[in-house]
């Protein structure tokens, strides 16, 4: 099924979303002329990077060349010489995580709001 989009009027597949209308919510005050957000919703200005954090997966933002091994969560247990992570560093990995996943959550719930 063919769907129009809202402000040009092009006619894409259902479930698809035309790039251009991607960040069009009630979440952003201002577009720039592709469509990317460039206020938040209270008019503070925003950078593409901000844009971008929400689309890494919490569970494998540590799955890097820095660590050997990882836990269920994603979360590292040793670095890349096989030491194991410390408290402290786990701790800090935690929060890092965490952060990432409530980016993720509205990335994600953003784009199944786009979805028609």
């Amino acid at each position: 099924a063919l769907v129009s989009t809202q402000s040009t009027g092009e006619k894409l597949e259902k479930g698809r979303v035309n790039p251009g209308e991607m960040f069009r919510t009630e979440q952003y005050s201002a577009w720039d002329g592709e469509g990317l957000p460039t206020h938040d919703k209270e008019g503070k200005p925003i950078t593409q990077s901000q844009l971008e954090k929400g689309r890494v997966n919490p569970g494998e933002m540590f799955r890097t060349e820095q660590y050997s091994a990882w836990d269920g969560e994603g979360l590292p247990t040793h670095d890349k010489e096989g030491k194991p992570i410390t408290q402290s560093q786990l701790k800090k990995l935690k929060k890092l995580q965490l952060a990432q996943d409530k980016l993720h959550k509205a990335y994600l719930q953003h784009i199944s709001d786009l979805e028609i």
